[in-house]
């Protein structure tokens, strides 16, 4: 006992070491932010002794600290603005605080977490190691032509670069850095999680491939614990289709490799097409707010099966409170299990179930100001469903699907909760519309997809096991082609010239300077410069609550900007606050006279030309 109470305080050593050698050392800076946003509050947690995790506790010390961290930060930069400096003064804190917490009488005994070193955990290095290699690849990898960010990453993952590298070039408390005057709407604290890390080192995009693999080896460690708690048996099939598993779609890639197979078109995945589900795999290498909002979702799951333990519904609402900033729909999602196991007890209410309700409170700040602009529209199946639904879910949702049906179907499954999420989560999509763009509703057949997994890992555990091997590899086939989909592909995001350009703008112009652009996915000035623009691509704002008119009326201005007269122009940059006009591939593309007419404006000055011009707004000359 003497030797583990010795060596827990020279870890707090260690800790307060660290703390102090980050403020002159950006390597160890970058360290010490990964053990104090990913292990110390979870650990400070751990040992209040208020929480006792029979199971889960490698899901929560990582997820927990990943939260607390960020909010915590959140709050002091408010207080003493967002810097390095702030960062470790919020790590200091911690180190005192898991310093206390070492006193405490009923301290959490430190046991090996309960993944035990066999073949389970060679799935979990696989897991890892698969989307680390395939993330680095796809993820800001630098090629002759440019930065490749491709595959399933091509199209989002531009956004969350620009709110990273926006925060840490002073747009703190952040504005939409792709569409500036506005605050932000979207749920970004996993973006602000990963600002924080950079910000203790400098410029690192390469940390998103890393952390991305990170966040879903957390995620498949969630759903092995939620189902070895209600099965063990079945445990590591649950996390293999949790993690890889879909539907039949890998029938279009396997008819395509004997005709004229190109990565780039046979992707299995059709947006508003049959296969019209993306499968889990491609979300978790991309959706970044689920990273977190699936692991969480799981976790809460895990608590909410012991209703009667007053702790751990605390401790469920805690992390449903936390994730509200992370994910929204996760944090909805949280509540509808938490209802359905409140209808479950009707006849039998007690008053610490609404325990849970902690979780309003630590959200309220977030809840007050967060945009309420979304409106109840027809269901995503309205738009998006093709054809009879029993065959189109099958089709896409597949064997697991199938088999979590039949459980239900022959009362097979005894887990009541696990049931209902599945069911009422399945049906919320088809029933109705609530996100600002209707086309995010399919978020909800991922989170159905955690009780889905769940149930058929179990009752695939409980059959012939070659034929369970058999369905299993059935199961998760789709998940080749988004391997080879990410793997093949190389779309350049910002070639060196636009790189160069970007490096320049973060470097030698104003912090939450606007730059004029087109809305366009890539833009150096955002993703790589860490400035703001009047406008992006289309999809982003409108998914996260501007309304459609409001978008194109900006579509408009920006058009007439780069097309118009200079009086033209000098009204949107007084409308917008512009300070920088920036003319690269896509605005010579689509405004090919735009160099012309700005070069001919007095008060426009050049002052970047190599390759791309850069104009800046003077009008005192």
């Amino acid at each position: 006992m003497n030797y583990k109470f010795n060596l827990e305080f020279v870890f707090s050593a260690v800790l307060l070491f660290l703390v102090i050698i980050s403020f002159i050392s950006n390597f160890v800076a970058l360290l010490t932010a990964f053990i104090f946003t990913f292990i110390v509050p979870g650990l400070i947690c751990l040992n209040t002794g208020w929480f006792k995790l029979k199971n889960g506790v490698a899901v929560f010390i990582p997820l927990f600290s990943v939260m607390f961290s960020t909010h915590l930060i959140y709050y002091l930069s408010l207080l003493l603005g967002y810097s390095k400096e702030t960062i470790l003064i919020s790590f200091l804190i911690l180190a005192f605080v898991y310093l206390a917490s070492l006193t405490s009488k009923n301290k959490f005994d430190t046991k090996p977490i309960s993944i035990k070193l066999n073949k389970d955990y060679l799935v979990f290095i696989f897991i890892f190691f698969i989307s680390l290699a395939i993330l680095y690849k796809s993820v800001w990898f630098e090629s002759k032509a440019g930065v490749i960010i491709t595959g399933s990453n091509w199209q989002d993952t531009p956004l969350h670069y620009a709110i990273i590298e926006s925060i840490n070039n002073g747009n703190f408390p952040p504005q939409m850095p792709y569409y500036a005057g506005i605050k932000m709407q979207y749920h970004y604290f996993v973006d602000f999680h990963t600002a924080i890390l950079e910000k203790t080192y400098g410029f690192m995009p390469k940390l998103l491939p890393l952390l991305n693999s990170i966040f879903i080896l957390i995620f498949a460690i969630s759903i092995y614990s939620l189902a070895k708690n209600i099965e063990e048996k079945g445990a590591i099939i649950s996390t293999i289709i949790a993690t890889f598993g879909w539907g039949f779609s890998y029938f279009t890639l396997l008819s395509a490799l004997f005709t004229d197979f190109n990565p780039m078109v046979n992707y299995i995945y059709q947006y508003n097409g049959f296969f019209g589900l993306p499968p889990i795999f491609d979300n978790l290498l991309q959706q970044r707010p689920l990273l977190v909002g699936l692991p969480a979702f799981t976790f809460v799951l895990t608590l909410l099966r012991d209703f009667e333990d007053k702790n751990r519904l605390i401790l469920a609402g805690v992390v449903t409170g936390l994730l509200f900033r992370f994910h929204v729909l996760s944090f909805f999602c949280c509540f509808v299990a938490f209802l359905i196991n409140v209808i479950l007890r009707i006849r039998a209410l007690k008053p610490h179930y609404f325990y849970f309700l902690v979780s309003i409170i630590i959200a309220l700040p977030f809840i007050f100001s967060a945009s309420h602009s979304a409106t109840i529209n027809l269901p995503w199946a309205f738009y998006f469903l093709k054809g009879n639904p029993v065959v189109y879910y099958t089709a896409n949702l597949g064997i697991p699907f199938m088999v979590a049906m039949i459980a239900i179907a022959f009362k097979r499954v005894e887990e009541k909760l696990l049931k209902y999420v599945f069911v009422v989560l399945f049906l919320l999509p088809n029933l109705i519309s609530f996100t600002p763009n209707p086309w995010d509703m399919y978020k909800f057949f991922h989170f159905s997809w955690i009780p889905i997994s769940v149930i058929s890992g179990i009752m695939l555990s409980r059959i012939k096991k070659e034929v369970a091997m058999i369905l299993v590899l059935l199961s998760v086939l789709a998940s080749a082609s988004v391997v080879i989909y990410n793997v093949s592909t190389n779309y350049i995001a910002a070639n060196w010239d636009e790189y160069n350009a970007g490096m320049w703008i973060r470097n030698n112009t104003e912090e939450r300077s606007v730059f004029l652009t087109y809305y366009s996915i890539h833009s150096p000035p955002t993703m790589i410069g860490g400035r703001l623009r009047v406008l992006s691509y289309l999809n982003w704002p409108y998914g996260h609550g501007i309304k459609l008119d409001e978008i194109w009326e900006r579509v408009k201005d920006v058009d007439m900007a780069y097309n118009g007269s200079a009086s033209d122009l000098k009204n949107v940059i007084e409308k917008y606050g512009v300070k920088y006009i920036y003319v690269g591939r896509e605005e010579i593309r689509n405004y090919p006279k735009c160099i012309e007419r700005f070069d001919k404006i007095k008060w426009l000055r050049l002052v970047y030309d190599r390759g791309i011009k850069i104009y800046k707004v003077n009008f005192e000359n």
